[in-house]
């Protein structure tokens, strides 16, 4: 006996006013995750495919950052999203999420920091997009740690 009904493709795909036109800046996201790649879609950002990218603890790193550095060549935002950490999460792995943030430091946070400062101005957020506890393999609600550098950022 069937047990689930899924409808899927009825409805529309929201119009959205593209980033761009509301603030002027061309964006891009690197992602392995379909919904993001909606998202950017939806705003009329670029989409970067990177070849390794599996929005898990395999992702490859080294690839989304020099993506990323290529890409600030012709965009003004980047959007890196690395679902690493938040997969090591649900399985209860500390040494993996461990592991996917020294990687994140590594290949993408360091290398495009360094890119960035032969550059010119800049400024870079990073952090999570929910916390993720490793002690109940959940998602949670509440706050999220974050670093952010660059022009006119004071240290507090």
């Amino acid at each position: 006996p069937a047990t689930n009904l899924w409808l899927w493709g009825l409805g529309k795909t929201p119009q959205l006013p593209s980033f761009e036109s509301l603030h002027g800046c061309r964006g891009a996201m690197i992602t392995a995750v379909d919904l993001l790649r909606g998202l950017a879609a939806l705003i009329g950002w670029d989409r970067i495919e990177v070849v390794g990218a599996t929005g898990y603890l395999d992702t490859n790193y080294a690839g989304k950052g020099k993506a990323a550095i290529e890409a600030l060549k012709s965009h003004d935002i980047v959007c890196v999203h690395i679902e690493a950490t938040d997969e090591a999460s649900h399985e209860g792995r500390v040494d993996e999420k461990i592991k996917a943030l020294e990687a994140i430091d590594q290949h993408i946070v360091g290398p495009v920091l360094d890119a960035l400062e032969k550059m010119g101005d800049y400024r870079v957020l990073v952090m999570p997009d929910h916390p993720t506890p490793v002690s109940t393999k959940k998602h949670s609600h509440g706050w999220v740690p974050f670093a952010t550098c660059g022009k006119g950022i004071q240290s507090d």
